[in-house]
């Protein structure tokens, strides 16, 4: 297997315009899998088709297994890439499908034949082995052409949004099984997704883009509770980090910022010589506690997921700062009487300090 290094590559469509992938710097390890997240127009589609070589680059370099491939042909890369759309051919049955490069390739048919019925095993296909995707399920459909480039027993492997068309429930279950499938295989992965759960929970590390500039690259959970800067703190999460910018800090034998009249949170230590007079605090919707001497805050309605809640709630009065998005989920779990229209208090038993010109949190600076 291999690793693949993305060394400060760049995209430039125009370039009296921003590049649409602006020195973009990763190493992806050998059989690792690495979700590559952001908005849309974030740049993350780009950077794949680059690797792929179906983009050329126009600044860095691409290197597969420690060779620069920069300039190669996507024929001569030896990777194998998954698309939004299934791509099939309708008129051929799913293994048919499959074997189809392989023939063309010139490879023995025994070989074929067993490289096809190891991916239809490992995707559950067997049965629909003989079926064409007219007769198939998206996620059927979608496992298929997981099993092309499956088949092809390629060095890397490139996925952009392969379920982007699935409904919610085939999205979940067939995740899982390209998870389970990339590691048994043991192929070093490159997954697009838009979708900052499905980043979550199948990538052994995510990296966030924006713009065209990666913002941060880091294992789920530490990216989560350690977010680089504000815009990885809003984008990684759902119910999304609350953030309350323009907080006074309030200088004293222990320094701390004032989110609420009486209300106020320790600064750590350690960021105390990096802060001015004021900060942008960040908290997680499970880092709310309701409390009586906390802040008065009016919900606005509450989403019941059965195991937990979450309620969602504006300030009853004025903050010393300043809510960027005017509300903010509180976690609510088990059983509980919160219902629109009521007014609780509540107070952060977490937070995370941000600059408040850089917006980069203060555990990087």
């Amino acid at each position: 297997m291999v690793d693949v290094q993305l060394k400060h590559i760049s995209r430039i469509y125009d370039p009296s315009r921003p590049a649409a992938v602006h020195r973009v710097n990763i190493h992806v390890r050998d059989g690792e899998f690495l979700t590559l997240v952001g908005p849309s127009g974030s740049g993350k589609s780009t950077c794949l088709r680059m690797v792929a070589g179906l983009e050329p680059v126009n600044e860095g370099s691409v290197l597969i297994g420690g060779k620069d491939v920069t300039e190669l042909r996507p024929r001569d890369r030896d990777v194998a890439m998954v698309f939004q759309s299934y791509a099939l051919y309708p008129n051929m049955t799913a293994r048919q499908n499959m074997a189809f490069a392989l023939e063309n390739a010139g490879m023995a048919k025994d070989e074929i034949n067993r490289r096809v019925e190891n991916a239809a095993a490992m995707l559950e296909l067997e049965p629909l082995l003989d079926t064409k995707p007219a007769n198939m399920s998206g996620g059927q459909r979608q496992r298929v052409a997981m099993g092309r480039a499956i088949v092809r027993e390629p060095q890397v492997f490139l996925m952009d949004e392969p379920l982007s068309n699935l409904d919610a429930r085939l999205r979940v279950s067939t995740r899982a099984q390209i998870a389970e499938m990339q590691r048994k295989l043991g192929v070093t992965t490159i997954y697009v997704t838009h979708d900052q759960t499905e980043a979550m929970t199948m990538g052994d590390r995510v990296a966030v883009l924006k713009d065209g500039i990666l913002q941060q690259v880091d294992e789920p959970m530490h990216l989560y509770r350690h977010p680089g800067n504000t815009f990885v703190a809003g984008f990684i999460g759902s119910p999304s980090m609350a953030l309350i910018e323009q907080v006074p800090v309030i200088p004293g034998s222990v320094t701390t910022a004032q989110i609420a009249p009486g209300i106020e949170v320790p600064i750590p230590e350690e960021f105390v010589g990096k802060v001015g007079d004021q900060v942008i605090v960040g908290v997680r919707p499970e880092h709310w506690d309701i409390e009586d001497d906390g802040v008065p805050v009016d919900v606005t309605h509450v989403e019941q997921l059965g195991a937990e809640s979450f309620a969602y709630v504006r300030p009853a009065g004025e903050l010393p700062g300043t809510l960027r998005t005017g509300s903010l989920a509180i976690r609510l779990l088990g059983k509980h009487e919160i219902e629109a229209g009521m007014r609780i208090t509540i107070a952060p038993t977490r937070c995370t300090f941000f600059d408040r010109e850089t917006e980069i949190n203060f555990e990087y600076l």
